[in-house]
């Protein structure tokens, strides 16, 4: 199951490709650089879950992540 779920999801960002396109991006980042984790405590072990946790719990917003490579 998807944890967090989509609806969690969906409701600090609408779209389901902007979700899929801002998780990826944060992975990528989380990857690169585990020490850039923005919560303290994750339930998911992959970056991909992180990423979506963060959105999950408004750390993160696709503005933010896609200012910085422009």
């Amino acid at each position: 199951m998807l944890q967090p779920p989509l609806n969690q999801l969906t409701s600090k960002i609408n779209s389901k490709y902007l979700i899929a396109t801002t998780a990826a991006k944060r992975a990528r980042e989380i990857d690169e650089k585990p020490e850039s984790a923005l919560l303290t405590k994750y339930i998911s072990e992959k970056p991909v879950g992180k990423a979506l946790e963060e959105i999950a719990d408004g750390v993160v917003f696709p503005d933010e992540l896609f200012l910085k490579t422009y």
